[in-house]
Parts: structure tokens; C-alpha cells; sequence
């Protein structure tokens, strides 16, 4: 009786311990789960507590901002060569000695490229036209706005960084995919040469002339071929371009055309190195922002 009740004990006692043990598995899962929600938790807040400061930080800058709307638009001045930019702006807190003048800003951030004075209408609204060369090549810049009330000073940046192309009546781009091309028995060959053209600030389009491809080796033009109107709207093609051309030398494909004011547009569509027989590369990026502009 003696053994079997030892027995019995043993056995109980190891039920007690698979129990036990259950029992602290079951609570540390818990605890896992419990520590897992508080961190869950813990990060929820802390998102929502940097969005709010984001937010209200954002709420702050806005209040803080003089400038409550503002729009532009661009023309070419053909007798000046640069782009009109006419700047209108709404000051949220005018007086009747409020100064105005808009700044562009271009590379390096320097101030000083130029800046052009902005008459109110007594309403709060301000408007001047701002003048941005063309024969300094394609040039990015931004705004900003200075105001003047009495001895008080005040300059806020008008955000964007803007691109001469871009603000140009007509702009240019690849139709139909990327040009082939082969250099063969000292002659470079460009086939099924395609171009679209396009307009972002005249929604209404723009007329063109004069419009052909030109392929140019080292810079100089080497061969052109006027353009065929495409299946699209204003989109271009020709059937191919060939050059003679030494190993090295330098060849882009390019796209010109003329628009109503006679302003001259050479795009530049794509360009190669013809390295050595039957062996042509993509060009570097000595070509990049490639625009020439033709004023006569």
C-alpha cells in the first residue's frame, strides 16, 4: 500500500507540474501578448503625437506665410530674347505704402540674377513682369517675394524650382519608342527617326514650321531630312539619317522646328559615340539639357 501510494503521489505531483507549467505558458503568452498590444499602443501614440506637432507646425508656417495665393504666365520676348514671366500674387495684410518685387533665383541660390517690381491694384493683389533670359542656355531658378511696409522687411520664397524649357511655348519628345542605330564601313546610320511635339503653357497649342531632323557629329550638322507628318497630331517622322563618322566621334539625332513668332527650336532626341566598326554607345551627359534656340 505503501509503494502505491507513493505511486499516486508521484503522479499527482507530475500532474501538478504538466499543470503548472501550463498555467506559466498560458500567463506568458499573455504577458507577450499584453507587452505586444502596450507596444502597439505606445506606437500609435507616438505617430499621432508627431503627426499633430507636424500638423500643427504646418498650421503655424501657413499663418505665418504673407503670400495667400499667387499664379504666373510666360511668353517669349523675341526683341529682348528672354521670357516674360508675368508674376500676380495676393498678400493676405497690405498697407496703401506696401513695396512689392519678385526675385528669381538661379543656380547656387544666389540673389541678384534679377528681380522686377509688382503694382497693387488697391485690393491687395500685386502684378509685374519678370524677365528671364534665353541666351544663357536652359537655366532652372525659383522666386521669391520681398515686401517692404515702411522700415519692415519681409521675404518669403513662392516654392518650385522652374526650368526655362519648360515655361517655352513648345516642347519636344520621343514618339514611338527609342531611335536605332548602327555604325557601318565608316558610315553612322540613325533609322526611323520619330518626335512629338507637345505644350504645357499654351493649352491651345501652337503652330510650327520649318520642321526637320538633323543628325549632328561633333556638334556641327552632319545630315538633315524634312520631317513627315505622323499617324498622331503633331507628331513627326523620317525614315533614317546617314553620316560619315570616325571612331570617337560624337552623333545626336535632333529635331527642329520654328513656332508662329519664328523663334528657332533644336531638340535634342538622342544622342551616341560611334566607338569602332559595327560598335556604337549612348553618348555621356555632355548633351544633357540640350536646347539650341534660333532668334534670326
Amino acid at each position: 500500500m505503501g509503494e502505491r501510494k507513493k505511486r499516486d503521489w508521484g503522479t499527482i505531483a507530475a500532474v501538478l507540474c504538466v499543470l503548472l507549467l501550463a498555467v506559466n505558458l498560458w500567463q506568458g503568452n499573455r504577458l507577450e501578448s499584453l507587452e505586444r498590444r502596450i507596444s502597439e499602443v505606445q506606437q500609435n501614440l507616438s505617430a499621432e503625437i508627431k503627426g499633430l506637432e507636424s500638423s500643427l507646425y504646418a498650421q503655424a508656417q501657413e499663418a505665418d506665410k504673407l503670400v495667400q495665393n499667387w499664379n504666373y504666365t510666360s511668353s517669349v520676348n523675341m526683341e529682348k530674347r528672354c521670357l516674360d514671366l508675368t508674376v500676380s500674387v495676393v498678400l493676405k495684410a497690405w498697407r496703401e505704402d506696401t513695396a512689392v518685387e519678385v526675385l528669381w533665383i538661379g543656380d547656387g541660390n544666389s540673389d541678384g540674377e534679377g528681380s522686377a517690381p509688382l503694382a497693387g491694384d488697391g485690393k491687395g493683389t500685386f502684378t509685374g513682369v519678370l524677365e528671364i533670359p534665353l541666351n544663357r542656355g536652359l537655366l532652372e531658378f525659383a522666386l521669391a517675394l520681398v515686401t517692404r511696409d515702411g522700415g519692415d522687411v519681409r521675404r518669403e520664397n513662392l516654392g518650385g524650382i522652374y526650368n526655362t524649357g519648360e515655361l517655352l511655348p513648345v516642347q519636344c519628345t520621343y514618339q514611338g519608342g527609342r531611335t536605332q542605330a548602327e555604325y557601318l564601313k565608316g558610315v553612322f546610320t540613325a533609322y526611323e527617326c520619330n518626335a512629338e511635339l507637345y505644350t504645357k503653357a499654351y493649352p491651345g497649342g501652337i503652330e510650327t514650321e520649318s520642321r526637320v531632323f538633323r543628325l549632328r557629329r561633333n556638334d556641327e550638322i552632319a545630315a538633315e531630312q524634312a520631317a513627315e507628318p505622323g499617324d498622331v497630331s503633331n507628331s513627326y517622322f523620317c525614315g533614317k539619317l546617314t553620316s560619315e563618322a570616325q571612331p570617337g566621334d560624337r552623333m545626336a539625332l535632333t529635331f527642329f522646328c520654328r513656332d508662329e513668332n519664328d523663334l528657332g527650336y533644336e531638340f535634342l532626341l538622342q544622342n551616341w559615340v560611334a566607338v569602332a566598326e559595327r560598335d556604337v554607345a549612348d553618348s555621356g551627359s555632355e548633351w544633357e539639357d540640350w536646347l539650341k534656340l534660333t532668334w534670326d
